[in-house]
């Protein structure tokens, strides 16, 4: 039988097995009686195992001598193996005899009727001397696998070990995040009630000097009118006549303290306001913080619109004309060549031809003294709620300091290696400029000083005032306008790719910024009006705008201001307009 040869073939083999399977050592006589019995003893001069009953015959039959010991004190012994019902056929339940190469298929005797015809029957008795070297490489395989296993279940165990790990330091990420902001808060509430302490100081200050001034009129009146009534009841006619002419010149005057005093009012109240960005972030409820997971670390909710960027309303607010001053040289072409908003809203311009920087309030008056540059400005950014940077010609970048009395100061020079024009923030130590006269349309430079390049985008050289950017950090996005090609350029400066989009409303496209909703808002010079894109390059609106030529324009940070300026020669404005979304 199948079993008996392959315990006679393989009775040295039978601990290469991996399992649990039950061995026994048999006496070999029997099995050659097919019977089965356990083997007591081994002729080791032989090498035959034996049973109490064959090792009698086995010294007096077989020649030659025979030395008989113990089973338990010989190294090997032959073995039936408890297979576990693998050497059984699964059709018939008999013993497995046969393979059949053409089918890959192990067979019993019933199965060899099916397969007599078949090329490649073998006999597993003939051919199971050969699968010993297989069984060593399957052995092997299966060694490595399991260590392959191993190795995955300790990979898991170190993954949940650290998913329990970063999970336990959320907590404390945000509560450190909370504690920060509520410090931040604590911060801006002493810094705002010490304001206010200030601001009270000097408004009861002003009420006292009103009210003294009135309780002084009330008392003068208090005299005149008890004596006016002395005179009148007691007085004679002379005397009441007299009284009457001397009070006219009185009264005017008491009336006049009176009526100074009634136009001097104050408010009884003091209200706070809130930033957009701190208002935002309350819109956004729970959704402020996002949960970064693998197949999740590249998507931020806070910055994905569900809807279609919606148009905006322009609402002029304040518009003046810009002349030529008392200390400029010229009345410059072109103007205003960069404008942007400190965080307080204060309003920066730099003026190209006439060499300065300056300040102006909500009503777009001059504030302090403007900053003398020693070569002509070209754009403007604000860094920081102090920190101005400024393109000049002559390779220069300046970085200059603005204080809370508008005096602004030159802070350092940095030399750069090409020409810039406009520039723009792309983080908060790191801006983007435009060049001119250089193959790179677009460059990097730090606060530092540090420049580099972008990889991206088709290079084209520019001469000066014919393209300006500006950069959505949300979108990493690098928007570029082509004057003379009438375009607007996308660049994702992630993937690398570019978007051109043109359309009948942008001609001439000058300054850009950044507008609501991570938007873009570009000067159409050509139209005289300013288009609203989205980073997608859809147009989502166009605004005419109350001037010839607008060329600079600047968004304030709290999103509620829009500055625009204009390069009519003879007909230069500096706008002010208020920007809210558009009603459905």
């Amino acid at each position: 039988m199948a079993s008996k040869r392959f315990v006679d073939s393989n009775r040295d083999n039978a601990g290469d097995f991996i399992g649990e399977s039950a061995v026994t050592q048999s006496c070999e006589p029997c099995i050659k009686s097919n019977i089965s019995k356990t083997a007591t003893v081994v002729c080791k001069d032989c090498d035959e195992f034996l049973c109490d009953a064959c090792t009698n015959p086995h010294r007096v039959y077989k020649p030659g001598q025979h030395n008989i010991v113990n089973v338990q004190d010989h190294k090997s012994a032959p073995v039936i193996l408890d297979m576990k019902g693998m050497d059984k056929c699964h059709e018939h339940g008999r013993e497995i005899e046969f393979f059949c190469q053409d089918h890959s298929k192990l067979c019993c005797l019933s199965c060899v009727l099916i397969h007599r015809k078949c090329d490649k029957l073998d006999e597993i008795a003939k051919v199971s001397r050969q699968t010993r070297s297989d069984l060593q490489a399957l052995k092997q395989s299966l060694i490595k696998m399991q260590s392959e296993a191993d190795a995955i279940i300790a990979d898991c165990k170190q993954s949940e070990t650290g998913l329990n790990e970063s999970i336990a330091k959320i907590s404390a990420e945000v509560d450190t995040m909370k504690d920060r902001i509520i410090q931040l808060f604590e911060e801006a509430k002493q810094k705002l009630i010490s304001e206010a302490i200030q601001f009270k100081t000097a408004k009861v200050k002003r009420i006292k000097n009103k009210f003294d001034a009135s309780l002084k009129v009330k008392e003068e009146l208090n005299n005149v009118l008890s004596m006016c009534c002395v005179v009148l009841e007691r007085g004679t006619p002379s005397q009441q006549y007299i009284y009457s002419e001397q009070m006219k010149e009185k009264r005017k005057t008491i009336e006049s303290t009176i009526d100074e005093q009634r136009q001097i009012t104050f408010s009884s109240t003091i209200t706070v306001s809130f930033p957009k960005q701190v208002t935002s972030l309350l819109e956004m409820g729970s959704n402020s913080i996002k949960l970064n997971y693998d197949g999740n670390k590249t998507v931020d909710t806070s910055s994905i619109s569900l809807s279609p960027p919606r148009p905006v309303t322009l609402e002029l607010l304040v518009s003046v004309d810009l002349p030529k001053t008392e200390d400029d040289e010229k009345n410059p072409y072109g103007y205003l060549t960069g404008l942007d908003f400190l965080p307080d809203g204060r309003l920066v311009a730099v003026d190209c031809w006439n060499k300065k920087c300056f300040i102006l309030n909500e009503r777009l008056q001059r504030l302090g003294t403007p900053y003398k540059f020693k070569s002509n400005p070209r754009g403007v950014v604000c860094v920081s709620h102090d920190t101005l940077c400024v393109t000049c010609v002559g390779k220069v970048v300046c970085l200059l300091s603005v204080s809370t009395d508008n005096t602004i100061t030159l802070t350092r020079q940095i030399k750069t290696s090409s020409e810039f024009f406009s520039i723009c923030c792309m983080s908060p130590s790191n801006m983007v400029v435009t060049t001119y006269d250089d193959p790179r349309p677009a460059r990097m430079i730090s606060v530092d000083g540090v420049e580099s390049d972008f990889d991206m985008f088709p290079m084209k050289t520019y001469k000066g005032n014919e393209s300006m950017c500006t950069y959505v950090q949300s979108k990493n996005t690098l928007v570029l306008t082509d004057r003379y090609a009438h375009t607007v350029y996308m660049n994702d400066t992630v993937n690398g790719t570019s978007r051109a989009v043109t359309n009948e409303n942008i001609q001439n496209p000058r300054g850009a910024c950044v507008g609501p909703g991570d938007t873009v808002l570009v000067c159409s010079k050509g139209k005289n009006s300013i288009v609203h894109l989205s980073v997608d390059g859809n147009i989502i609106g166009t605004y005419p705008v109350d001037m010839r030529y607008p060329y600079s324009i600047g968004l304030s940070k709290n999103g509620t201001r829009l500055a625009i300026s204009n390069g009519a020669k003879g007909e230069k404005k500096l706008q002010l307009y208020k920007i809210s979304p558009a009603m459905h």
